[in-house]
């Protein structure tokens, strides 16, 4: 789009290799080598053949009957390999206004025959097609060889779509590059448009668990959908791996920034209801972004780069959701950035530190154990939540490292703690693990080396996973946790009662721990409701020989209804915050182990 400077802006970075045939290029006007026809357009999508030479008619007429007259869905043209062809490719060119040629498979008295037919609609000054000309000439390797080269360069092979570089192409077609512009940006002749970019929630999660025979499934199906969704004048692509881009001005729509909302909401709808890709359950949704502006060449980049940036600023983990871009949005992205910059350093510079909440036998009030926590206390902004870095790092991929470096610190701390201190002996240490540690990393792996570098033995260390992580990866998570329990660890699964609260995958994985989330905790003595839920995990549990920690416990009489509901431990504000490792010894002191 720009030829201002090598660098390209990101959405632009990679040029595909452009594959080239002998000629220059394919023009589907070329002069004309066997037989002409031309085709008046009608309502209701319909063509009418008006004119034909008797070499056209030759080529690809075999009935007895004069076919000028008449429709050309309604024409037998010999023994059609492919019904109504012809029709088919006539709309496409009409609709899209575009020359377009492809290989005619007929067969002629018997005798199969392969035509190059061009299509070429005619349109007055007025934009408008009226006639469409139609060409056949005998089947040539060299311009097979150019629609090829053309279809290779240009189509998404899976999907049948435009793929990036010719929605690119098309916009600079239509509205020139950046370099060429020399309209100001309030002409009122540069027309409104809307991109909107569409993407598949967790599509590497779908490709992992059920192959990805099933994830082309799901491209293949969600195109079709925006393909059926889509009106005329409205150009689809599919822009990377599980992205699609869609394109529209308000030369088609009139009223640009509700038409895309309304769009959106129509895709949302259709992608919802959309159940029979295969027979494995699977729940899609998609995350749109959208960025409305003037189709000026020198905004057509910044407004693709808006759509994508507010569908990045989407959370998959909602479902079907659409953002529009605005000025606040930018603002918060630019903020984000300069976060991630900073996070990055501090993960390097080892600034993050390990805070650590005792874990509390409810029974006897004895301090079994420990859960880390990671902190960052940011020399410019504070003390930064882990809800906000945390979030942060799976998203920009440094989840890994930091699981890394907190499951190290963690069990190393521990076994210092150990050595100095017998009373130490006897706990445990909780260390969360999140999803990608499962679908990227080698848990198993890291946790055998942090054992091993720290001495600790593996009865002192439990990981927790939430429970959405382990139901997203059911069959990879149960691999995965019975590897880990060869090394003694123990196993919980944390914020249990928030999402899929299954009792079949529950009694297939090796878990040793339910966690009851806080927001249950909190309920417990205001409600009958959240009493009885309680009640039913702790049940659950028992009856699976798992123990129960409850979260969040910041009363008395809190602890006091756990404890009477057989609840096994809990941790929260009443008996301590998380407190960093030097504070540790002094607090079981103040709290001696019975």
């Amino acid at each position: 789009m720009t030829e201002q400077s090598n660098a390209a802006p990101f959405l632009f970075r990679n040029k595909k290799p452009t594959l080239t045939s002998r000629s220059k290029s394919f023009d589907v006007t070329s002069p004309i080598a066997d037989g002409i026809a031309i085709v008046n357009v009608e309502e209701n999508d319909q063509f009418r053949l008006i004119s034909a030479n008797e070499k056209f008619l030759e080529n690809v007429y075999v009935d007895d009957e004069q076919p000028v007259g008449s429709f050309i869905s309604e024409i037998f043209w010999g023994e059609n390999f492919e019904e109504n062809q012809l029709q088919a490719h006539l709309l496409k060119s009409y609709n899209q206004k575009k020359a377009r040629a492809f290989i005619w498979l007929l067969v002629i008295d018997g005798v199969s025959r392969s035509f190059i037919c061009k299509i070429i609609p005619l349109q007055n000054n007025d934009g408008i097609i009226g006639n469409i000309t139609l060409t056949t000439s005998d089947y040539d390797e060299t311009e097979q060889l150019e629609i090829e080269v053309e279809r290779y360069n240009y189509i998404d092979t899976l999907t049948e779509l435009p793929n990036r570089f010719k929605f690119l192409k098309m916009l600079e077609e239509s509205y020139g590059s950046s370099s060429q512009s020399n309209t100001s940006y309030d002409d009122p002749n540069i027309p409104e448009a809307a991109v909107l970019f569409v993407n598949i929630n967790k599509l590497q999660t779908i490709n992992e668990n059920f192959g990805y025979e099933i994830g082309d499934n799901v491209l293949k199906a969600v195109a079709n959908q925006l393909k059926d969704n889509l009106a005329e004048n409205t150009f689809l692509a599919r822009f990377t791996n599980d992205k699609f881009v869609i394109f529209i001005t308000d030369e088609h729509f009139e009223n640009i920034k509700q038409d895309a909302q309304v769009l959106a909401q129509s895709i949302h709808h259709n992608i919802t209801n959309l159940t029979s890709i295969t027979d494995t359950g699977i729940r899609l949704s998609l995350s749109i972004g959208i960025a409305t502006g003037p189709a000026s060449p020198a905004k057509l980049e910044q407004l693709m780069q808006n759509a994508h940036m507010a569908m990045r600023r989407t959370n998959d983990n909602i479902g079907n959701q659409t953002i529009i871009f605005n000025q606040d949005l930018k603002s918060q992205v630019e903020t984000k950035l300069k976060l991630e910059t900073e996070f990055r350093e501090a993960l390097k510079c080892n600034a993050l530190e390990l805070h650590y909440q005792p874990l509390v036998n409810l029974q006897n009030g004895v301090i079994c154990g420990f859960e880390a926590l990671a902190r960052w206390n940011n020399s410019q902004r504070g003390n930064i939540s882990p809800l906000e870095f945390i979030a942060l790092a799976e998203e920009v991929g440094l989840i890994i490292p930091l699981g890394e470096w907190a499951l190290n610190t963690a069990c190393q701390q521990l076994k210092t703690w150990i050595d100095a201190t017998p009373s130490f002996c006897n706990m445990f240490m909780a260390v969360n693990i999140s999803s990608t540690h499962i679908i990227k990393g080698n848990i198993m792996a890291l946790t055998r080396d942090a054992l091993a570098k720290s001495g600790l033995e593996g009865g002192c260390l439990k990981l927790e996973l939430t429970e959405s992580t382990i139901m997203e990866n059911s069959d990879i998570a149960r691999n995965i946790l019975l590897d880990l329990k060869t090394l003694g660890i123990s196993l919980a699964v944390d914020d249990f009662g928030t999402g899929y609260s299954s009792l079949s995958y529950l009694s297939r994985i090796p878990a040793d721990t339910l966690k009851i989330d806080r927001s249950f905790t909190n309920k417990i003595d205001t409600s009958d409701e959240g009493h009885n839920i309680v009640k039913v995990i702790i049940s659950l549990a028992k009856s699976l020989g798992m123990t129960v920690i409850a979260e969040g416990i910041e009363t008395k009489e809190q602890m006091a209804k756990l404890r009477n509901l057989g609840c096994h431990y809990g941790q929260g504000y009443l008996f301590s915050r998380p407190i960093p490792a030097d504070r540790v010894p002094q607090f079981i002191n103040d709290h001696p182990v019975k």
